[in-house]
């Protein structure tokens, strides 16, 4: 079968498609063999290419097969599988923390991680799930009925769906957006944007002035928007129900590559828990999100039934081909962090 490989580390041109690359097979309980038909970047791509993250997230070997959100067809299954079966549209999430494999003809997933695609829904659309409609999906467990919410970073894959999903389904009575894309995000259901290419700081914005937000969902990381919740009246203080919810680390690109790394990390969350549990009536509660821990597939199936409902849909940046000089442009493109919503490498048709 076709695979695109990379050779190691930070080298991204020896990226090269390999015509022969061994086909996997399903020998274990709970597995799945899928025909890909695409697959959709996202960061914990770049992290595995950086090497920065190898402690939790290194191949077994090199060269490796990248990639770890995908689309497919069904084309095997074990023995003693009772929920799936061959023919079945899926979309599926790597088995975290190590998002590998995906981008080739055939892949083999846990059944667990896969999601039931709707006739309504393109591959290409379903690819982009996994991982970004999960992760938004996940958020709804911090929204309250009425909420006034600010989302930072929201149109990257995540944000393109939290903003659809924030009033509609979630209940929150007013979305504030800080992005670089205005109209794609008042487009997607917010009530204002705070564009950060203006340099404007969304805690100043004239509607947190008179009403403060409840919630704050940072997309992004780095210590800038919790110490202006903190410090700022823009966000209620925990006292009065604030809350301030990170899927990010103060340093977005972190390096965890020995065990005594993750001690600066872990401190990073756990000060800020300890800090706003000591001034509950000044800084926002914080909550360390982890938001493809746990449902995986019954919220990836409720994502995707929604957009076959067309009340969400995927926003995608570009759609490549399944060439050397495709993918490389399309790891460029996630690399610089330059575009909304997902890039998408399409590996096959359905047929």
């Amino acid at each position: 079968m076709k695979a695109c490989t990379i050779a190691g580390y930070e080298d991204l041109g020896s990226l090269t498609i390999d015509p022969a690359y061994p086909r996997p097979a399903v020998t274990e309980p709970g597995t799945l063999l899928i025909k890909t038909c695409a697959v959709s970047l996202a960061p914990g791509d770049v992290r595995v290419l950086s090497g920065r993250t190898r402690l939790m997230q290194a191949p077994e070997r090199f060269p490796y097969v990248p990639g770890g959100d995908s689309s497919g067809i069904v084309v095997e299954v074990h023995p003693e599988e009772t929920w799936f079966r061959v023919g079945d549209r899926v979309a599926c999430l790597f088995p975290e923390p190590r998002p590998f494999g995906a981008l080739a003809e055939y892949r083999l997933v846990l059944s667990k991680n896969a999601a039931r695609v709707p006739e309504a829904v393109s591959m290409e659309d379903a690819a982009t799930v996994p991982s970004s409609g999960l992760t938004a999906y996940s958020f709804r467990e911090h929204v309250r009925p009425g909420d006034r919410v600010v989302v930072v970073n929201a149109c990257g894959g995540v944000g393109c769906f939290l903003l659809q999903l924030l009033k509609r389904e979630f209940g929150a009575s007013y979305v504030l957006a800080v992005t670089g894309n205005v109209e794609l995000a008042l487009s997607l259901g917010a009530d204002a944007v705070v564009d950060r290419r203006s340099g404007a700081s969304w805690w100043e914005h004239p509607s947190l002035q008179t009403a403060p937000a409840d919630l704050v969902l940072d997309l992004y990381g780095t210590a800038t928007h919790w110490n202006a919740s903190c410090s700022s009246a823009a966000v209620k203080p925990a006292a009065q129900g604030g809350r301030f919810v990170c899927i990010g680390m103060e340093d977005p690109w972190p390096k965890i590559t020995h065990f005594w790394d993750v001690i600066p990390l872990m401190f990073s969350f756990l000060k800020r828990g300890i800090y706003s549990s000591l001034h509950p009536r000044t800084c926002p509660a914080h909550v360390a999100h982890q938001g493809l821990k746990t449902k995986v597939q019954e919220r990836n199936e409720t994502v995707l039934q929604l957009m076959s409902e067309d009340k969400v849909k995927a926003i995608v940046a570009k759609e490549l081909a399944f060439d050397a000089t495709s993918v490389r442009d399309a790891f460029g493109m996630q690399i610089s962090r330059q575009h909304s919503g997902k890039v998408v490498v399409k590996i096959a048709s359905e047929a």
